[in-house]
Protein backbone atom coordinates (compact mmCIF):
# COMPACT_ATOMS: atom_id res chain seq x y z
CA UNK A 1 0.00 0.00 0.00
CA UNK A 2 0.96 3.29 -0.84
CA UNK A 3 2.26 6.13 2.09
CA UNK A 4 -0.58 7.43 4.00
CA UNK A 5 -0.74 10.25 2.26
CA UNK A 6 0.93 9.35 -0.84
CA UNK A 7 -0.93 9.69 -4.45
CA UNK A 8 0.17 8.63 -7.32
CA UNK A 9 0.21 11.38 -10.44
CA UNK A 10 -0.68 8.63 -12.91
CA UNK A 11 -3.92 6.85 -13.10
CA UNK A 12 -5.95 5.86 -10.32
CA UNK A 13 -8.56 3.26 -11.21
CA UNK A 14 -11.34 2.91 -8.24
CA UNK A 15 -12.27 -0.20 -7.15
CA UNK A 16 -16.68 -0.59 -6.57
CA UNK A 17 -15.63 0.52 -3.10
CA UNK A 18 -14.19 3.06 -3.32
CA UNK A 19 -16.19 4.42 -6.40
CA UNK A 20 -19.33 4.22 -3.82
CA UNK A 21 -17.57 5.94 -0.98
CA UNK A 22 -16.53 8.58 -2.46
CA UNK A 23 -20.35 9.36 -4.19
CA UNK A 24 -21.41 8.74 -0.97
CA UNK A 25 -19.21 11.62 0.39
CA UNK A 26 -21.40 13.82 -1.68
CA UNK A 27 -18.18 15.80 -3.24
CA UNK A 28 -16.56 13.70 -5.45
CA UNK A 29 -16.47 15.87 -8.00
CA UNK A 30 -14.77 17.71 -6.21
CA UNK A 31 -12.19 15.41 -4.63
CA UNK A 32 -11.89 14.11 -8.27
CA UNK A 33 -11.16 17.78 -9.16
CA UNK A 34 -8.43 18.40 -6.54
CA UNK A 35 -6.32 15.72 -7.04
CA UNK A 36 -3.79 15.85 -10.20
CA UNK A 37 -4.27 13.07 -11.80
CA UNK A 38 -6.76 11.00 -14.54
CA UNK A 39 -9.68 8.60 -12.69
CA UNK A 40 -10.97 5.80 -14.15
CA UNK A 41 -13.20 2.92 -13.48
CA UNK A 42 -13.75 -0.44 -14.65
CA UNK A 43 -16.83 -1.04 -17.14
CA UNK A 44 -18.07 -3.97 -15.11
CA UNK A 45 -17.70 -2.04 -11.81
CA UNK A 46 -19.64 1.15 -13.63
CA UNK A 47 -22.64 -1.08 -15.12
CA UNK A 48 -22.90 -3.66 -12.04
CA UNK A 49 -21.23 -3.19 -8.78
CA UNK A 50 -21.63 0.45 -8.10
CA UNK A 51 -25.04 0.97 -8.80
CA UNK A 52 -26.84 2.58 -5.77
CA UNK A 53 -25.74 4.51 -2.37
CA UNK A 54 -27.92 5.10 0.66
CA UNK A 55 -29.99 8.58 0.73
CA UNK A 56 -32.62 8.55 3.35
CA UNK A 57 -33.25 10.99 5.90
CA UNK A 58 -30.84 11.53 9.14
CA UNK A 59 -31.29 9.02 11.80
CA UNK A 60 -33.23 6.54 8.83
CA UNK A 61 -30.59 6.88 5.76
CA UNK A 62 -30.65 2.96 4.95
CA UNK A 63 -34.74 3.24 4.26
CA UNK A 64 -34.07 4.92 0.90
CA UNK A 65 -31.81 4.28 -1.85
CA UNK A 66 -30.04 6.69 -4.69
CA UNK A 67 -28.49 5.41 -8.04
CA UNK A 68 -25.15 6.65 -8.71
CA UNK A 69 -24.82 8.59 -11.39
CA UNK A 70 -21.51 8.86 -13.36
CA UNK A 71 -22.65 10.83 -16.40
CA UNK A 72 -21.58 14.47 -14.91
CA UNK A 73 -18.21 13.13 -13.92
CA UNK A 74 -17.84 11.33 -17.51
CA UNK A 75 -18.84 14.48 -19.56
CA UNK A 76 -16.30 16.70 -17.42
CA UNK A 77 -13.59 13.95 -17.85
CA UNK A 78 -12.60 13.45 -14.41
CA UNK A 79 -13.58 9.89 -14.54
CA UNK A 80 -12.91 7.03 -17.63
CA UNK A 81 -14.78 4.02 -17.87
CA UNK A 82 -12.78 1.41 -19.49
CA UNK A 83 -12.81 -2.41 -20.06
CA UNK A 84 -10.35 -4.84 -20.92
CA UNK A 85 -8.48 -4.46 -24.37
CA UNK A 86 -6.00 -7.41 -24.81
CA UNK A 87 -5.00 -11.14 -24.53
CA UNK A 88 -2.70 -10.63 -21.57
CA UNK A 89 -5.47 -8.05 -19.78
CA UNK A 90 -8.18 -11.04 -19.98
CA UNK A 91 -5.33 -13.26 -18.76
CA UNK A 92 -4.73 -11.39 -15.72
CA UNK A 93 -8.60 -10.65 -15.08
CA UNK A 94 -9.09 -15.14 -15.05
CA UNK A 95 -6.29 -14.90 -12.44
CA UNK A 96 -7.83 -12.63 -10.59
CA UNK A 97 -11.39 -13.56 -10.88
CA UNK A 98 -10.05 -17.19 -9.50
CA UNK A 99 -9.35 -14.96 -6.17
CA UNK A 100 -11.73 -12.25 -6.39
CA UNK A 101 -14.99 -10.87 -7.52
CA UNK A 102 -15.20 -9.96 -11.03
CA UNK A 103 -15.12 -5.98 -10.28
CA UNK A 104 -11.79 -6.38 -8.02
CA UNK A 105 -10.51 -8.59 -10.48
CA UNK A 106 -11.18 -6.49 -13.56
CA UNK A 107 -9.92 -3.18 -11.63
CA UNK A 108 -6.72 -5.29 -10.67
CA UNK A 109 -5.65 -6.65 -14.52
CA UNK A 110 -6.36 -2.88 -15.43
CA UNK A 111 -4.31 -1.77 -13.19
CA UNK A 112 -1.55 -3.91 -13.60
CA UNK A 113 -0.99 -4.16 -17.11
CA UNK A 114 -1.49 -0.09 -17.62
CA UNK A 115 1.01 0.68 -14.91
CA UNK A 116 -2.04 2.36 -12.50
CA UNK A 117 -2.86 2.58 -8.98
CA UNK A 118 -5.51 0.87 -7.69
CA UNK A 119 -7.80 2.50 -5.27
CA UNK A 120 -9.83 -0.38 -2.86
CA UNK A 121 -10.57 -0.94 0.42
CA UNK A 122 -11.31 -4.29 0.46
CA UNK A 123 -8.44 -6.07 2.52
CA UNK A 124 -8.54 -9.50 0.61
CA UNK A 125 -8.69 -7.67 -2.58
CA UNK A 126 -5.32 -5.73 -1.10
CA UNK A 127 -3.54 -9.06 -0.09
CA UNK A 128 -4.37 -10.71 -3.51
CA UNK A 129 -2.83 -7.51 -4.96
CA UNK A 130 0.69 -7.30 -3.03
CA UNK A 131 1.14 -11.58 -3.73
CA UNK A 132 0.30 -11.22 -7.31
CA UNK A 133 2.03 -8.54 -7.99
CA UNK A 134 4.40 -7.37 -5.56
CA UNK A 135 5.11 -3.46 -5.79
CA UNK A 136 2.04 -2.24 -7.01
CA UNK A 137 0.74 0.59 -6.05
CA UNK A 138 -2.66 0.67 -3.79
CA UNK A 139 -4.45 3.59 -1.85
CA UNK A 140 -7.44 3.60 -0.29
CA UNK A 141 -10.34 6.01 0.56
CA UNK A 142 -8.91 7.52 3.31
CA UNK A 143 -6.26 8.31 1.67
CA UNK A 144 -8.25 9.87 -1.44
CA UNK A 145 -9.84 11.86 1.55
CA UNK A 146 -6.62 13.15 3.05
CA UNK A 147 -5.35 13.87 -0.33
CA UNK A 148 -8.41 15.87 -1.27
CA UNK A 149 -8.15 18.01 2.57
CA UNK A 150 -4.45 18.73 2.04
CA UNK A 151 -4.74 19.87 -1.18
CA UNK A 152 -8.25 22.18 -0.94
CA UNK A 153 -8.29 22.93 2.66
CA UNK A 154 -11.88 22.67 3.21
CA UNK A 155 -13.21 24.10 6.52
CA UNK A 156 -13.40 21.77 9.31
CA UNK A 157 -17.48 20.87 9.15
CA UNK A 158 -17.05 20.24 5.24
CA UNK A 159 -14.68 17.25 6.20
CA UNK A 160 -16.75 16.15 8.88
CA UNK A 161 -19.99 16.17 6.60
CA UNK A 162 -18.06 14.27 4.27
CA UNK A 163 -16.30 11.71 6.34
CA UNK A 164 -19.94 11.25 8.09
CA UNK A 165 -21.60 10.90 4.62
CA UNK A 166 -19.25 8.16 3.34
CA UNK A 167 -19.82 6.36 7.20
CA UNK A 168 -23.76 6.19 6.77
CA UNK A 169 -24.28 6.65 2.93
CA UNK A 170 -21.65 4.09 1.96
CA UNK A 171 -21.48 2.31 5.12
CA UNK A 172 -17.68 2.53 4.62
CA UNK A 173 -14.67 3.62 7.55
CA UNK A 174 -11.30 2.85 7.75
CA UNK A 175 -10.32 -0.58 10.29
CA UNK A 176 -8.51 -0.10 13.18
CA UNK A 177 -4.89 -0.39 11.68
CA UNK A 178 -5.97 1.48 8.45
CA UNK A 179 -2.35 4.21 8.62
CA UNK A 180 -5.34 7.13 8.57
CA UNK A 181 -7.47 5.56 11.04
CA UNK A 182 -6.64 7.90 13.94
CA UNK A 183 -6.80 10.80 11.54
CA UNK A 184 -10.15 9.86 10.17
CA UNK A 185 -11.53 9.43 13.91
CA UNK A 186 -9.96 11.77 16.08
CA UNK A 187 -8.72 14.67 14.06
CA UNK A 188 -13.04 15.22 13.11
CA UNK A 189 -14.25 14.05 16.04
CA UNK A 190 -16.05 11.37 14.47
CA UNK A 191 -17.23 8.57 16.66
Amino acid sequence: MASEHEVSPGCIILDACCLINLYGSGRMAEILEAIPTVFAVAEFVAREEALRIYAGPPGRVTEEVENIDLGLLIESGRLEIVGLQDDEEKATFVELAAHLDDGEAMTGALALHRGWTIATDDRKAIRVFGEIAPGSLVISTPQLIRAWVDMTHPDEDEVVEVLKNIRLRARYEPGANHPLNAWWHARYGIS
